[in-house]
């Protein structure tokens, strides 16, 4: 599970770096961030899965339906997405629970030699039952780049990817 600082801070500073070309409100990106921490709140009440699945989209869903402002929708669905995205790189998550009850992961970080003589990318996904990283035991070395800060540049990536598209949008538009 990652860390609650870095899943309020790394979608709201995400946010924030595209909320002018995105014409997003920076006082809703700060109103909704509670909702970068709301699928851990499913430790403290009955199973860790309950939120950290494909479910979690529902409450984006109904924002959508009920909200009257879009933005709203979009903001809350970036933070929920940017939770699983995160958890996904550092313990996993149960993205089919409770139809499935493995875990999926995805470990990928860049290791150096306790020398630091050479550099390796380590790559290990798939899907196992229990939440705990069994990996980190057999890798030897200090971490440089974490699963975390590539779920991060993945985070990024996808927001710099809806934000060419919506500008692409926008001159067809224009253009019509």
């Amino acid at each position: 599970m990652s860390y609650t600082f870095s899943h309020i801070f790394i979608p709201l500073t995400i946010l924030f770096m595209f909320s002018n070309k995105l014409s997003i409100n920076p006082k809703n990106i700060l109103i909704f961030s509670i909702f970068g921490i709301f699928p851990d709140f499913d430790a403290t009440l009955i199973h860790r899965m309950t939120f950290h699945n494909i479910f979690i989209f529902i409450i984006p869903l109904l924002i959508f339906i009920f909200a009257k402002k879009k933005e709203i929708t979009f903001i809350v669905g970036f933070y929920l997405l940017s939770h699983l995205i995160l958890d996904l790189f550092n313990s996993g998550i149960s993205m089919l629970y409770p139809f499935y009850h493995k875990i999926f992961f995805v470990n990928a970080e860049i290791i150096s030699s306790y020398k630091i003589d050479s550099v390796m990318f380590v790559m290990n996904y798939g899907i196992r039952s229990g939440l705990v990283d069994e990996m980190n035991d057999s890798v030897n070395g200090y971490g440089i780049v974490s699963g975390e800060n590539i779920g991060t540049a993945i985070l990024l990536i996808f927001m710099i990817l809806i934000s060419f598209l919506r500008s692409k949008v926008r001159l067809l538009i224009k253009m019509s």
